[in-house]
């Protein structure tokens, strides 16, 4: 697979019972919010980021929860395993953002 084709079908999505597209969606709205809730982040890199972090976080069991009953893939398990999987990749991204604009500051 060349290295900039389109992303596979199956994926860590699959093993969740997602859809890709729900799941890059949700990981996408819960970076934008922790990214621009309270204004830009870059404008607030060294502050506190509590309720940016908080509101990020909240909304993927939600959404999480939405999506699997869409799929009709619902149980309790498979949320939170799917909601714990998506905060952990949003940790990683989230301070790789935070590390950006820190550096830019």
């Amino acid at each position: 697979m060349p290295l900039f084709a389109p992303l596979p079908a199956r994926g860590i999505w699959t093993a969740l019972h997602l859809g890709r597209g729900q799941f890059l969606a949700i990981l996408f709205v819960s970076l934008a919010v922790f990214t621009f809730a309270g204004g830009p982040l870059w404008q607030h890199a060294r502050a506190s980021h509590f309720w940016r972090l908080t509101a990020s976080y909240a909304l993927i069991p939600p959404a999480v929860a939405w999506a699997l009953l869409h799929n009709r893939a619902f149980g309790w398990l498979r949320w939170l395993v799917a909601s714990a999987v998506l905060s952990v990749i949003k940790l990683v991204l989230s301070a790789l953002v935070l590390v950006a604009a820190g550096l830019a500051a």
